[in-house]
């Protein structure tokens, strides 16, 4: 019986192989565990078959969700955001929470090294009451095991209708003018 290594691409790989009974390991998956790798066995017999393997990532990735998508913004104080592929349709994993603090944490993620990260894709799914979800789906390049990222939810603007008119002549419209509002500080 020969050895055999597997080229994975994209979570998929094939090789012709002879029956047999095999001890299977894991190599070149930088972010994963690779003594994770279950099963570890692997028995092939006269037919094509289809085999299914996993390997645990141990990377923490923590995205703060706030008003400047920068350190130090004000928070969102509740929300939700899911990791997903490039378009957002398919989604990998459980949704995770915005805690109060604007802080959702992504445990076992699998990240590369900084030259090379790992791609990964997340969407938020809702934000507090007072701000807009942000919009796209978002990529984060894991190029270490632990990482911060920040991700800006603008306040949510609320449509103001005014009127203006004549102080001198109550209720007559004032046809042409413009009026300026400024923050105050």
């Amino acid at each position: 019986m020969a050895n055999y290594d597997i080229l994975i691409t994209n979570g998929t790989g094939s090789a012709m192989m002879e029956p047999g009974s095999y001890a299977v390991t894991a190599t070149n998956a930088p972010g994963y565990e690779l003594t994770s790798l279950q099963p570890t066995s692997y028995t092939v017999s006269s037919g094509a078959q289809t085999a299914a393997f996993t390997l645990a990532a141990n990377g923490t990735l923590t995205i703060n969700f706030n008003e400047t998508g920068a350190a130090g913004g004000t928070p969102i104080t509740s929300g939700t955001v899911v990791m997903t592929d490039s378009t957002g349709e398919t989604q990998y994993g459980s949704v995770v929470n915005i805690a109060e603090n604007g802080v959702a944490i992504f445990e076992n993620v699998p990240y590369g090294t900084a030259e090379a990260g790992y791609t990964l894709y997340f969407k938020q799914l809702t934000s507090d009451e007072n701000h807009n979800p942000y919009q796209s789906v978002f990529t984060v390049g894991m190029g270490a095991q632990t990482q911060t990222e920040y991700i800006q939810n603008t306040p949510i603007a609320v449509e103001q209708n005014v009127t203006l008119t004549d102080a001198n002549y109550s209720g007559m419209p004032i046809q042409s003018a413009s009026l300026n509002f400024a923050a105050n500080a």
